[in-house]
């Protein structure tokens, strides 16, 4: 399992992040968030301490997210992001030998984290559709290709409606960063059944888990897989069954401290391990 952990979930110093990592035995990090902002939006001089970091700790970098289309609705902010936001995100993943980025499906205007549920997201406005198409055409002659992460309040919302997207959009170069957590939070349900739509463009995976919203959706309770909802020895059977065979990156949501982290990786290596006996290979 190519296990690692999206690094500001520890620290979002760098040194820091890697530091405790790698005392749980964790050596590959998505970059997101840096002490002074988002990648690649902050201070040059931290992406040059993070290449020094991994250099020295002999650690990866499995991904950047950079926040594309998260809170984008409308074709003129999309144009903004496409000619400000993605040509740095793109350089960077290139200076740091990444397939692609992580990005989102637009925002569904109107929508919060507490009421995303209610707002429908199966049928997208034409201009979303338009523009992601275009944004995975750019990728696509840039040598990349762009991981829609499922978010509830943007109209890829789930695994099944951005496979659906996907599918209607019909590029090469769109695939998914795989959230069963976001999925749960979004359905207030273990997500497995709609895995199988999801599974043919899978390229990434965030691991985090959560208890039924008892208080509503904008008061999520999260915890260590295999501690809410979401059955991840099934999903583990399921991706390994589909023929995934790429990263795995911890997204807790929790308290970053290091006896947290352990918790939260320990429950993932159970997992893993106890829906291992008919698949080879090791955490």
């Amino acid at each position: 399992m190519k296990l690692g952990i999206v690094a500001d979930e520890i620290d979002r110093d760098i040194r820091t992040a890697v530091k405790i990592g790698g005392t749980l035995g964790l050596r590959r990090y998505e970059i997101r968030n840096l002490p002074s902002g988002r990648v690649p939006l902050c201070d040059p001089a931290e992406l040059r301490e993070v290449e020094e970091v991994m250099r020295q700790a002999e650690a990866g970098i499995t991904a950047i997210s950079p926040g594309l289309f998260k809170l984008t609705e409308t074709a003129r902010d999309f144009r903004i992001q496409m000619a400000d936001l993605y040509p740095r995100a793109a350089e960077l993943a290139h200076r740091w030998g990444l397939p692609g980025l992580i990005v989102f499906g637009f925002h569904k205007p109107g929508a919060t984290e507490a009421n995303a549920a209610a707002i429908d997201g199966t049928n997208p406005p034409r201009e979303v559709i338009d523009c992601l198409a275009e944004a995975a055409e750019r990728a696509g002659r840039d040598s990349l290709f762009l991981m829609l992460e499922p978010e509830p309040i943007c109209w890829a919302e789930n695994a099944r409606s951005t496979a659906a997207l996907i599918r209607r959009i019909g590029s090469p170069y769109l695939k998914i960063n795989y959230d069963p957590g976001n999925d749960a939070w979004l359905l207030n349900r273990d997500p497995i059944g709609d895995l199988d739509a999801a599974a043919p463009f899978i390229a990434n995976v965030h691991i985090k888990d959560l208890r039924p919203l008892t208080q509503g959706a904008g008061h999520p309770e999260w915890v260590p897989a295999g501690e809410g909802m979401i059955d991840y020895r099934s999903h583990f059977e399921r991706l390994r069954a589909s023929g995934f065979d790429g990263s795995y990156s911890l997204e807790p949501h929790l308290d970053g401290k290091p006896e947290t982290i352990r918790r939260c990786k320990e429950a993932v290596e159970r997992a893993w391990l106890a829906g291992g006996s008919s698949h080879s290979g090791t955490v």
